[in-house]
């Protein structure tokens, strides 16, 4: 499997995301709703993952929407259903100020996630375009194991929450990250290339359940792919299931879109 990785910037998720990433991307008409044009691109909808999910009442496998796109990482980092917690300490006559702090997770920040685009090697992802429908399924059911083996990884063994003064102190998050995933069927020139976009939220909690910001750099530069996962296993598992000879193992880097 090869990553490649870049940060995600708030301005970048309007600019770039919602126009591109969410759509295969291909280029999405302007005012059309997210869902109505997944469908006409022919790419399925979002999807949550992490285990920091449960704290902010989503659920591993639900559909990403637009407006908790837009919050999390276009808002500078606030909570996915922002919109609707603010409408209801709005409702209970909280002030604006106030209730806009219902939807905080801490500071906000500029950097507000990591974009970490997921591809199979040339010849799984050859074998992926070629062979049948029961084959390409099993394909994308290791793509995908791959993908959650590697944000446990960055979970458990990467990810700092930095706090105090001037950052000076790094710890894990306890409770786990939050991602979106987008499947894509297509490399840019329109060739087929099956390739995810993992959009990892910087946000994380610590014990006592302050939200604060992990450090971003480490997830751009430690070392890929994450040693003894099932990131460098999974395409001789796949190879040997449907009795292809496996090459040899994936190397870092790639050009996935």
């Amino acid at each position: 499997m090869t990553v490649d990785i870049k940060l995600v910037r708030d301005g970048q998720m309007y600019r770039y995301y919602l126009r591109e990433t969410v759509v295969g991307d291909g280029r999405r008409p302007a005012r059309m709703p997210l869902r109505e044009a997944q469908e006409q691109a022919g790419v399925p909808a979002g999807r949550w993952m992490g285990r920091g999910l449960a704290v902010l009442g989503l659920a591993p496998g639900e559909e990403v929407t637009e407006a908790q796109l837009r919050n999390l990482f276009g808002e500078r980092g606030r909570h996915p259903d922002a919109d609707r917690l603010e409408a209801d300490r709005l409702a209970k006559g909280a002030s604006p100020k106030k209730a806009f702090k219902a939807g905080a997770l801490g500071r906000r920040v500029t950097v507000t996630g990591v974009d970490f685009v997921f591809r199979p090697q040339p010849t799984i992802y050859l074998l992926w375009a070629l062979e049948e429908e029961e084959t390409r399924r099993g394909i994308e059911a290791a793509h995908e194991r791959a993908i959650e083996r590697v944000l446990e990884w960055i979970e458990d063994e990467v990810a700092g929450i930095r706090y105090g003064k001037d950052g000076i102190y790094r710890v894990r998050p306890p409770g786990g990250l939050v991602a979106a995933r987008f499947r894509h069927y297509e490399a840019r020139s329109g060739m087929p290339l099956l390739h995810d976009h993992l959009l990892l939220s910087v946000k994380g909690q610590r014990l006592h359940g302050k939200w604060n910001s992990i450090h971003p750099w480490p997830c751009t530069r430690t070392q890929w792919p994450p040693p003894r996962s099932t990131t460098s296993l999974w395409p001789l598992r796949s190879a040997r299931r449907w009795g292809r000879r496996p090459s040899r193992a994936p190397s870092p880097g790639g050009a996935g879109r």
